[in-house]
């Protein structure tokens, strides 16, 4: 998201796909996977959370990041 970010929010990031057919989506902090599905929140955040969150859908055609 843009915009200022205060230690203790709550942050949602959404990834939208319209793959057919329908997209697994997982989410990535670096290389590193911390979940699924259309939605990832954070509650709480704070500096552990910092770094480049991306998404990344994938069916049977193939996959694709966000960017």
């Amino acid at each position: 998201p843009s915009g200022e970010i205060v230690e203790g929010d709550s942050v949602t990031l959404n990834c939208s796909s319209d793959s057919n057919p329908p997209a697994e989506i997982s989410w990535f902090k670096g290389g590193t996977i911390v979940g699924s599905g259309r939605i990832y929140n954070i509650s709480k955040i704070s500096s552990d959370h910092s770094g480049e969150y991306k998404c990344k859908s994938i069916n049977k055609h193939g996959e694709k990041y966000s960017n």
